[in-house]
């Protein structure tokens, strides 16, 4: 009987040979015998040795690199967040103050009487500014003598109605100057800033503004 294998190992080399196996060994002794078998054995373990499989990684090896590749995974995606802008914020959020200007120098005026100043208007529409709470008419301005009272007040042209309360003044010296809240009609509308002095003395105004306030 002959067994045969042929078999490569990384670190050894094994002899492929065929293994005789007699059936019968004539005119052989007992120890002759005996040996015979040992050293075919001996080969034989040999050969089934390099038969065994390379040792795999143990499951808790496994475990480890796959815990290990999640913890990666959530540092980065921690990073990636923290990266991520915020979400851009509506006008109404970002701030609770926006300013309207209507103007700025002009005049001087001196009429006794509600005057429009062309220098000093501007074209509004309150859908522009969604969730308003109240608008404030503010002018920095003065009288050129400390005779009468200068006043100053908002006007919707459109509809010829007043939109703001007036503000007086009967300083010679520039002030700031704020009435009180008012909202505006729906629709587009053109607003005038309308001044007059009591005494018909001179009017300065510096700037003006509407103030909106959400």
């Amino acid at each position: 009987m002959a067994i045969k294998q042929s078999i490569t190992s990384p670190t050894q080399t094994v002899d492929t040979q065929p293994i005789e196996v007699p059936k019968t060994i004539p005119n052989a002794s007992v120890d002759d015998r005996v040996q015979n078998l040992e050293n075919t054995i001996s080969k034989l373990v040999t050969q089934v040795n390099t038969l065994k499989v390379q040792p795999q990684p143990s499951a808790n090896t496994e475990l480890n690199n796959i815990e290990s590749s999640i913890t990666d995974l959530k540092a980065r995606v921690s990073a990636l967040e923290k990266a991520t802008p915020a979400p851009a914020q509506t006008a109404s959020s970002q701030q609770s103050v926006v300013y309207i200007p209507l103007g700025s120098g002009g005049g001087p005026w001196a009429n006794k009487d509600w005057y429009s100043t062309p220098e000093y208007q501007v074209l509004l529409d309150p859908a522009n500014y969604p969730g308003y709470k109240g608008m404030y008419l503010e002018v920095t301005y003065k009288l050129s003598e400390q005779t009468g009272t200068g006043s100053v007040r908002l006007y919707n042209s459109t509809d010829n109605s007043v939109t703001s309360g007036q503000v007086d003044t009967t300083s010679s010296s520039f002030g700031l100057y704020t009435s009180s809240s008012f909202k505006l009609p729906t629709g587009s509308k053109n607003y005038a800033l309308q001044v007059k002095s009591t005494d018909g003395k001179n009017l300065f105004i510096q700037i003006a503004r509407i103030r909106v306030n959400f």
